[in-house]
């Protein structure tokens, strides 16, 4: 896996790139919900929705499928933010039933900071507390993905 710096299954899952923008800029796709429709998933433009309330305290949400008995995606709250530097927030995979159950994973946690280096930015995403090696291992995996559509959309 081209991106993920740490061995499959380990925690934390440690994900690393250089995407020629700026910081601000490279922050902006992590935090602006049609930003993150062109990336996030297995292809760009994957998603259902994106839904992002960019405050500590705030929560974030992606929908990958919706039908009439479920939806499923990712959700979790910010917990710190500095503008173009650093993102900390909690993660859980979700499925929401007709029924109004939900199915959730316990919360762990991303952290992605954002360091400028030359004429670009440096993008380092530390996953941590996933609870199960088989996780760990599709985490991994997905945000190789996701770092390869990320990567497309700064370089095309």
């Amino acid at each position: 896996m081209e991106f993920v710096k740490s061995e499959l299954g380990e925690d934390p899952i440690i994900v690393e790139s250089y995407f020629p923008a700026a910081p601000e800029r490279v922050f902006r796709a992590w935090t602006v919900p049609d930003e993150i429709m062109k990336w996030f998933g297995p292809t760009p433009g994957s998603l259902h929705s994106a839904a992002i309330d960019l405050r500590e305290g705030g929560a974030w949400r992606f929908l990958k499928s919706k039908d009439a008995e479920k939806s499923v995606g990712f959700e979790g709250e910010y917990l710190e933010i500095e503008t173009g530097k650093r993102l900390l927030f909690t993660w859980m995979h979700v499925t929401a039933h007709s029924s109004g159950t939900r199915d959730a994973t316990l919360p762990s946690q991303v952290e992605v900071t954002f360091t400028a280096k030359g004429k670009g930015t440096e993008v380092r995403l530390v996953h941590s507390r996933v609870h199960n090696d088989a996780t760990r291992r599709g985490f991994s995996g997905g945000w190789n993905g996701a770092f390869t559509n990320l990567k497309a959309l700064f370089w095309t």
